[in-house]
């Protein structure tokens, strides 16, 4: 129990402190823009170019395979993040996930508010047996047993669906279909009251090194030491993601500071989440097809005198080399009839010098 303590208070302290526990604006302390809601169900997959409308990677990059998105690290220093666009106000996310091994790397699944509510998947690379499951409100982390540890094979060769259930009475988080850890909302209890979760979420997908020469002893002992990036590339590939807003709203604002599900303002209204999916990016296919006749003509006539200019200049160019290489082919013939000439003009002077010397004509 004593051993199960510590690596809860390793875990709380290393998520707090290195998960993506950021916000561009506190609701807690200020009044701030509203969120854009998802306010539907839907179900993306990973083995495409994502949407940047409704997906934003706003650290490193991500390469898509026919297995999913894999988010890489290769050497000291890099990171990735991809975080969505929209906000779910309690709902359903389920990931379908393979962890990156590695000591002192993380991959982590995260819901997380403005005001830092946060839900949290973590995998530890060096225990390819076990997902970690935690929670915090607020920010607040003076309490150190909110960490849950499960039991899941293979987590790094074989994707494992990963679920989180979150409404303003319970907290569930199941692995493939079975229930491993509730966290009930009880305003009593010192573990959750205003530290569970219940304002409007991100959602947060990221593979990132804890085991770093600059962070705490703590979190690098919870990592499993220092990343050795001799060992990489670290991957971690997620290949689809299914969410659903239990909201139908176009976007969601805090009514006061005090951060209670209650005080939350749903507008009513399609979301721009909700108009994006409906209205995904053209292929150049579909783009060419919404040209009217007209402009398919236009772009067939500009084409072909393209073209034809083309092959004009072509032929210009292939007359300009003929006289280039005839005119080169008579200075080569001309200077070769010099060079013989010359030639010959040389052995007749050598052979007359020759017979004066010789002494031939004197005796005859």
């Amino acid at each position: 129990m004593k051993t199960f303590f510590n690596l809860a208070v390793l875990a709380t302290l290393a998520s707090n402190a290195f998960a993506q526990t950021s916000t561009l604006c506190n609701p807690l302390e200020k009044s701030c823009p509203a969120d854009p809601a998802l306010g539907t169900t839907h179900e993306w997959y990973f083995n495409t170019t994502l949407d940047t409308a409704i997906w934003n990677m706003t650290t490193g990059d991500y390469t898509t395979t026919d297995d999913g998105a894999e988010f890489t690290i290769s050497k000291e220093g890099e990171s990735t993040l991809l975080q969505s666009n929209f906000y779910i106000f309690f709902g359903v996310v389920e990931s379908w996930v393979k962890m990156a091994k590695g000591g002192g790397v993380i991959s982590s699944v995260v819901l997380e508010s403005d005001d830092l509510d946060e839900i949290d998947w973590e995998w530890v690379g060096y225990n390819t047996s076990q997902v970690q499951s935690n929670f915090f409100g607020k920010g607040n982390d003076t309490t150190f047993n909110r960490g849950g540890f499960h039991a899941v094979a293979n987590a790094d060769t074989e994707f494992h669906n990963y679920t989180t259930y979150w409404d303003s009475d319970k907290l569930e988080w199941w692995i493939d279909g079975d229930l491993v850890r509730t966290v009930p909302y009880s305003t009593d209890s010192t573990l959750q009251g205003k530290n569970y979760p219940q304002t409007p979420c991100q959602v947060k997908i990221s593979n990132w090194p804890a085991g770093t020469k600059n962070a705490a002893p703590g979190t690098i002992e919870w990592a499993g030491g220092l990343v050795d990036y001799s060992k990489g590339p670290f991957t971690m590939t997620v290949q689809k993601i299914r969410i659903q807003d239990f909201h139908t709203g176009k976007e969601y604002s805090y009514g006061d500071h005090s951060g209670d599900w209650q005080s939350i303002n749903v507008a009513e209204g399609n979301s721009t989440a909700l108009n994006d999916i409906n209205n995904p990016p053209k292929s150049l296919a579909e783009k060419w097809d919404d040209l009217g006749t007209g402009a398919h003509a236009g772009v067939y006539v500009g084409a072909a005198a393209a073209g034809t200019l083309v092959l004009v200049a072509l032929g210009l160019y292939c007359v300009r080399k003929r006289r280039q290489g005839r005119l080169e082919q008579a200075l080569g013939n001309d200077q070769y009839d010099n060079d013989r000439n010359e030639m010959q003009n040389y052995q007749n002077d050598w052979k007359a010098s020759e017979w004066r010397t010789s002494g031939y004509h004197q005796v005859k």
